[in-house]
């Protein structure tokens, strides 16, 4: 199937979509009513990609072995951690030095599952940081729906205006495709008592409400380096992320810090932070989680622990670690 070219099921433009489909039918054995109840399409739009399967050659006698490798990972990393879904990006044979790069593949794995799980009318929390950008900008919103979207920190307006705004996409009436409600604050403010007085705004408050009852959210995973996003904004300096990496963090999500065992680690610029809490993700029906890069993998584990996650989209090699380091750690258990 050429690139950009549509399917008959409408909106579904991917091979992924049509490995997956494949997969539930002749590995899990799921009925077609099964598989159109899972992916939220027609039972005639399964029968038609399953047809399309065979036809480009996806499907023989057995799956093509070229993706088996990525989606029996998805699997594993499902039934080790206790994910509702993940999503592998297949690796070249060495994985891209450039973060960027890399980012920019996930950030398409990312917009897939997006895709393929957002119905007009859903709502959608969105994080901050380089490979969230990256999924918002591959989500082709023209062929989803109207989707409302809320940020869940402050520090995403800069990038989430100017891509929905590229893309055409950025509502100002209900009645057009997508529509934004931002905090309008950075991630951190500068002073403690700064952020306490912008979170007792009103409209920033509203915002905050907002979030934490959205269908989906979509979130990165930083890291305690120098090279971090929050670090690249100047929201941290590199004496910051020593002490960060001293007191045992691993990871963040949202600008929270947490260790290897995924527990929130209290800091004091904590009370600079403006966003949703951690706890507040439990809430979310369906947080999906962005990252990659075998940099990311602690980072990634440690949330995993923490049970932030109901779905991962990461890359091969960084499933590979994770799997692997879970099995050597120390008392290891499934996430319940």
């Amino acid at each position: 199937m050429k690139p950009g070219r549509t399917d008959d099921a409408g909106r579904w433009t991917s091979d992924e979509l049509l490995l997956r489909v494949a997969w539930y039918y002749y590995k899990d054995e799921l009925t077609q009513d099964e598989i159109a109840k899972r992916l939220s399409v027609s039972r005639a739009s399964v029968g038609r990609l399953l047809d399309r399967a065979r036809k480009v050659g996806l499907v023989s006698i057995n799956l093509n072995t070229e993706y088996l490798d990525a989606f029996e990972l998805s699997g594993d990393l499902c039934r080790t951690f206790g994910l509702a879904e993940a999503l592998v990006v297949p690796d070249h044979e060495r994985e891209s030095v450039d973060h960027h790069v890399l980012n920019a593949r996930i950030g398409l794995g990312g917009a897939q599952f997006m895709s393929t799980h957002l119905r007009p009318g859903a709502s959608l929390g969105v994080g901050w940081g380089e490979t969230v950008s990256r999924v918002i900008s591959a989500i082709s919103f023209g062929a989803v729906g109207p989707v409302r979207m809320v940020t869940l920190t402050g520090g995403v307006e800069s990038y989430l205006q100017t891509i929905l705004s590229s893309k055409g996409e950025l509502a100002t009436e209900p009645s057009e495709v997508t529509s934004a409600t931002v905090i309008p604050s950075p991630i951190m403010a500068s002073t403690p008592s700064l952020a306490a007085a912008l979170r007792a705004e009103p409209t920033i408050q509203q915002v905050l409400k907002q979030a934490c009852s959205v269908e989906h959210a979509l979130v990165g995973v930083g890291t305690p380096t120098t090279d971090a996003t929050i670090v690249h904004l100047g929201y941290l300096n590199p004496a910051d992320v020593r002490g960060l990496r001293e007191r045992g963090v691993v990871g963040d999500i949202l600008g929270q810090f947490f260790d290897a065992d995924g527990s929130v680690v209290d800091l004091p610029i904590r009370d600079r932070r403006i966003g949703i809490e951690l706890s507040d993700l439990t809430h979310i029906p369906k947080v999906v989680g962005v990252a990659g890069g075998l940099h990311k993998a602690e980072a990634i584990l440690g949330a995993l622990h923490g049970g932030f996650l109901d779905v991962l989209v990461t890359n091969e090699l960084v499933a590979i670690r994770l799997l692997e380091l879970e099995r050597r750690r120390p008392g290891r258990r499934k996430r319940s």
